[in-house]
């Protein structure tokens, strides 16, 4: 189960920062500031876990356990730079496991194809697949990594200094036109065929956006990102956050669960502090707490929509409140009666289309008993994890917010039997869908539990119940308030939003608003460090 830190505090102590959430971005800048600043933080996080998407949760008495985010992490090799950040960042506890070959499965009507975690061979099995597309496909593994640092690049501008920013975009405009590009404009001027466009945006969902609506440099992130293939963390997603809190609290810090924070205190435009709700006991009186520096995990929405006080002005908010919504999924918990080995699975991940449009499986109607899914994400957390006990799977499919906005009053595991019976009816469909493909899927499930955008909307507290923050379409690389800075003085953003999503992306922009508010020498201490313990051990 994930880690519960059962922490009392006493309102009188002083800290010399808050950070807002504990996932992994709001737990990277708290870990780097406690371990190379000896600053005091206290992490709030409003959910009664701590981990934001790296935490996992139990049933039937621990003999079940799932993450809700992570399913597996690329680039995390002996000499990856990744793994020597999150070595650094839980003292070396956190261990990983590599997914076994072929690491993804994806799975078309009339064919499967197998990724295995060496990008010679990928790139030779799509050749053998598509002979008469050959040249092309050598031009596209050349151009995911071009696409994938343009956009790095892009999402590092805000490091440099304001006055400068501006001119530094003009610059990179001039070069990196192939990153903002959507990937769709990218496929249909490079390819022929409909299968073969099809099978290289398989793992859209990594990102959340079909490539009608997705900028070529994310989907060049996730492809350059797993090209040597997969890891998994020892104990989940939960070790995470397990890991690294110790350090947080060895400085002096303190991590706390079940705290909403429901304002940024700001003074003559200095933020100073925030007000908190006791999320287990909503009734008691609002808590303060002052630190000169506040640091947000919250999201660019929830910051500038929510935190800050709406009589603060902010030139942003209206567009922030115009842009588009991210994804939203459908998340079915699994518990065998036995091993998912026995029907073949090894621990890899199957991505199951029921087209090769891609664009119909984005905007498909909603799940229920009368409409089957287009597409479905198996992943085996527990034949990836060697630690795990009980064996389980998830089951992921595109999901739709309004289509359950009639429930988003009721409270949690307290809504009424209608919604109960549409879970129960999306439930048997997503079944039935791997079944079809699987058979004996079905006879192996003694346990499945259905989570919706609410429930991401419940523990989350994201806007909607999306993931993966502010979308990557290509509009995003022109706005002014995606990045760590804020226009308010000592507030700052972390997290997906500060960077990219996913893990990595998350984690990086912890890094980020760490590096600069240690000032002008932060990154190089936070490089030495990390170089310093990778070669010490």
């Amino acid at each position: 189960m994930g880690a519960k830190p059962m922490v009392k505090i006493d309102r009188t102590e002083k800290f010399d920062a808050i950070v807002i959430g504990s996932g992994i971005g709001g737990l990277t800048v708290a870990a780097l500031m406690s371990k190379l600043q000896n600053k005091r933080v206290l992490v709030l996080e409003q959910h009664f876990t701590v981990g934001g998407f790296t935490h996992g949760f139990e049933r039937k008495g621990g003999k079940f356990h799932w993450d809700v985010g992570l399913h597996y992490i690329g680039e995390l090799g002996k000499n990856s730079p990744f793994r020597a950040i999150l070595n650094y960042l839980s003292d070396g506890k956190l261990k990983w496991e590599k997914l076994p070959d072929p690491f993804e499965t994806f799975v078309y009507p009339d064919f499967t194809f197998r990724v295995y975690s060496d990008p010679k061979r990928y790139q030779a099995d799509l050749i053998a697949q598509f002979p008469e597309e050959r040249i092309a496909i050598r031009r596209y593994f050349k151009d995911v990594e071009k696409a994938a640092f343009l956009f790095i690049v892009n999402g590092l501008i805000d490091l440099s200094p304001r006055f400068l920013q501006p001119f530094i975009k003009g610059v990179c405009r001039k070069f990196d036109r192939i990153a903002r590009q959507t990937t769709q404009h990218y496929l249909d001027k490079n390819f022929q065929s409909i299968q073969l466009k099809a099978l290289l945006v398989s793992q859209w969902g990594d990102y959340g956006l079909p490539p009608s609506m997705s900028c070529f440099g994310i989907h060049g992130i996730i492809v350059t990102h797993f090209l040597e293939g997969g890891w998994y963390p020892v104990g989940g997603g939960s070790a995470i956050a397990k890991t690294i809190i110790p350090s947080i609290e060895q400085a002096g810090g303190k991590v706390i669960t079940q705290r909403r924070v429901s304002e940024i205190l700001i003074d003559k435009g200095v933020a100073v502090g925030v007000k908190v709700q006791n999320a287990a006991h909503p009734d008691t009186e609002i808590e303060t707490y002052y630190a000169p520096i506040v640091v947000s995990n919250a999201g660019v929405f929830n910051t500038y929509m929510k935190l800050i006080p709406p009589s603060y002005p902010i030139r942003d908010r209206e567009s922030i409140q115009a842009f588009p919504k991210g994804a939203n999924i459908l998340s079915l918990y699994i518990g065998f009666k036995a091993s998912p080995q026995n029907l073949g699975f090894h621990g890899e991940n199957h991505w199951i289309f029921d087209t090769y449009d891609q664009q119909e499986v984005a905007f498909a109607p909603p799940i229920s008993a009368t409409v089957s899914p287009k597409f479905a994400y198996l992943s085996f957390p527990s034949l990836k994890d060697p630690s795990a006990k009980g064996h389980t799977a998830e089951l992921l499919a595109g999901g739709e917010y309004d289509f359950f906005l009639q429930w988003e009053q009721q409270p949690w595991r307290r809504r009424d039997a209608d919604y109960q019976k549409i879970k129960a009816e999306i439930t048997e469909s997503l079944i039935d869908y791997v079944e079809d493909r699987y058979p004996g899927f079905r006879d192996l499930i003694e346990y499945a539990e259905l989570a919706t955008p609410l429930t991401v909307e419940h523990f989350a507290a994201s806007d909607c119940g999306t993931i993966y923050g502010i979308p990557c379409v290509p509009e995003r690389f022109d706005l002014p308030w995606i990045g760590f800075r804020t226009p308010i003085e000592n507030l700052y953003l972390t997290g997906c939003d500060a960077f990219f999503a996913g893990l990595i992306g998350s984690m990086i922009g912890g890094i980020k608003t760490a590096g600069f508010v240690d000032g002008i020498f932060g990154f190089a201490k936070i490089t030495g460090a990390v170089i310093f313990h990778k070669y010490r051990r």
